[in-house]
Formats: structure tokens, sequence, C-alpha cells
């Protein structure tokens, strides 16, 4: 029996990675989109890739179910067309022995998303949220865009001719005409952005200042070998942030701090927190399904083609429930216990269908004489 156990599995862990791995590569290439511009205006490949990978916890914990599912649908309906689990029911094995490598390989799966939904997830979305601000708010990630006049803020223009490995800029221009009466323009050979206990700083080496009056058109030139232009005010100050439900872990959802915004977002914590809960027991909820299209009802030579797309439809039909339930648990807890009916029920039938219509998952036998009903 425990090669037969083995023997399942290992047809299903083929099509599940398989699938698992499609769904993720194309889901994390439109995700990581999101940073390529970034990526071209300065930000290092290797930050690119890290911020790249802290998304896959995040898009695993959805395409796991649904590789899960759909390979649980490929495998049984493969054994099913090559005869395999014909001659296993003819042997006397009866189809809950037959589910049951994959209900456990759905408990696998399950714990899986319990670690990637307690630990990863939000490990990932807090340090991908944490380095978008710092890039946002670091002045020097706008102003490094080589070729392109920058909006540094309302009045302030930028241009960088290029700048090089060191970090120097060469080729400055800044226009500020944030006094419409008198607008500046700093030009300078080369300049770097530093960091001082006062706040940043320009400096620009072997430049110009040219000031305009414009009630006179008067033109003020002034050159300059090296010039500090305070820039600290132009930074966007971030503060403490308040962590948005899915940045915490699962004690700080349990355990959040008191203040007001917390208070006003408590429905949200619980939410998330109740959606971590829940998500995992849909692995067992969708292989028990995808059994239901492939085992359920009598043998044909004909296929099952229609069973298992009623089944497919099933499938995605309840995740997308799901993910329909957690938006609504955000506004109303009294969704909150359907939230966990939902896999239960979905799976209760999808066991009492694959089953031949009789719960009998428990079994690990036919009784004498069940297995024609398989079988014939």
């Amino acid at each position: 029996m425990k090669n037969i156990n083995r023997y399942i599995m290992k047809q299903l862990a083929v099509p599940m990675l398989f699938i698992t791995f499609s769904l993720t590569g194309v889901i994390w290439l439109s995700q990581s989109l999101k940073f390529v511009e970034k990526l071209i205006n300065g930000l290092p490949v290797s930050t690119f890739l890290y911020l790249s990978l802290l998304l896959l916890p995040d898009i695993l914990r959805y395409t796991l179910l649904l590789g899960l599912f759909f390979g649980t649908l490929f495998a049984f309906n493969k054994l099913y067309s090559d005869s395999e689990l014909i001659v296993m029911w003819a042997a006397g094995l009866s189809k809950s022995a037959l589910a049951k490598p994959v209900i456990y390989f759905a408990l696998i799966i399950s714990l899986v998303m319990y670690f990637l939904g307690f630990i990863l997830v939000p490990y990932g979305n807090r340090t991908v949220t944490e380095l978008r601000v710092a890039w946002q708010d670091s002045l020097a990630a706008v102003v490094l865009r080589e070729g392109v006049f920058n909006a540094l803020t309302d009045g302030v223009t930028v241009y960088i001719r290029e700048k090089n490995q060191t970090g120097e800029m060469l080729g400055i221009l800044v226009h500020d005409e944030r006094v419409p009466e008198k607008p500046v323009t700093y030009m300078a050979e080369r300049g770097a952005f530093v960091k001082t206990a006062e706040g940043p700083r320009f400096i620009m080496n072997a430049g110009n200042l040219q000031e305009v009056s414009l009630d006179d058109a008067k033109l003020s030139l002034l050159y300059f070998d090296q010039y500090t232009l305070d820039i600290s005010q132009f930074e966007k100050q971030s503060g403490a942030r308040w962590l948005s439900p899915e940045n915490r872990y699962l004690w700080e959802l349990i355990n959040p701090e008191e203040s007001e915004r917390t208070q006003r977002e408590l429905h949200k914590l619980k939410a998330e927190l109740h959606q971590r809960l829940v998500l995992p027991l849909y692995a067992v909820a969708l292989a028990l399904i995808a059994l239901a299209g492939v085992m359920g009802g009598e043998f044909t030579r004909r296929g099952r083609a229609k069973r298992m797309t009623v089944a497919a439809a099933a499938g995605v039909l309840t995740l997308i429930a799901a993910m329909a339930l957690f938006q609504a648990a955000e506004k109303s807890a009294l969704l909150i216990p359907v939230l966990y009916l939902l896999p239960v029920v979905a799976g209760a039938l999808g066991g009492y269908i694959a089953s031949g219509g009789r719960f009998r998952f428990l079994e690990s036998r036919m009784a004498p004489g069940a297995a024609g009903e398989g079988g014939t």
C-alpha cells in the first residue's frame, strides 16, 4: 500500500509542480514589471532581483492551490485513461484508499501555505514596502536619472547629463522658479549628493549661478568653484508608518498595537488574520473537488471530459468565491464564519461525489463485492 501511495504522489507531484511553477513565473514577471522603470532609472540589478524574489511567497499561496487542483485532475485523468485506476480497483483498492495519498499531499501543501502566510508573505510584503518607501523618499533616486529633465518639486527642475561609477554627476543643470519674479538657474560641470548632520546637500563644482529679475530684466551671474545647495526641504518625510494588514506577522494581527489608526482599521486586521487561517484549508477542498471529477460515478471508456470540465469550473468558482468572501469580510464581520464554512462544505461535497455517493474516505479497503462499483 505504501508503494501505491508513493506512486500516486509521484504521479501527482510532477504536473502539480509544472503547473505551479508555470503560473508563478507568469505572475511573477507581470508583478516585476512595476520595478522595471526604477531599474532603468538607476536601481541596481541586485536590488531589482531581490525585490522581485520577495514577491514570490505571496504569489505561491495561490499558484500552489491552482497547481494542486489542476495537477490532481491531470494526474488522475492520466491514471484513469491508462486504465491504471481500473487495475487498482480490480486489485481490491477502494476509492478512499486511492484518495488518501492525494489528501496527504494536500495536507503538506496546507502546511507549506501556513508557513508562507505566517512568515514569508509578511516578511516579503514588509520588506518590499520599506524598500519602495526608501527609494521614493530618496532624493538621489529622483534626480540621478540621466539625460532627463526631472521635476524635483513644484518649480524645481533638475537635469543630469551622466553619472559615473563613483556616483559623481556630470553636466548638471538646476532651474528653480519657485519665486516667479526671480528664477534661478544653477549650472555646474560636476557634483554629488551628500548626507550631512543637518540634512542632505547637493554640492556642485565649477559652475555658475544665474538669477534673473523680471522687474528690470536684469541678469546676475555668479561663478563658483564649489556651491552647496540645501535640498532637505525637497525630501519626503517618512516618519513612523502604520503597518498595513498584509505587512503584519501573525502575532501582530492577534495583538495589534493600540492606536487611533489601528482602532479604525481593526476590522481589516481581523479579516487578514482569518484569511491566513482559512486559505490553506482550500488545498484539501480543491483536491477533493478534483477527485470528484475523475473518480465520481461509474467507469466509462468514453472518458470523463464533461465531468472534468464541471469539476474544473467548480474548483475555479470555489476559489473565486473565496477571494470575494475575503474582500467582503473586511467590511462585515458577520461573514467571517462563512469563510470557514465554504472550504468545509466544498470539500465535503467533493468527497461525497468522489466516494460514489457515500462518505467512505476512512476506509483503506473496499468491502467485499464493492470492487465492481468502480470497475464496471
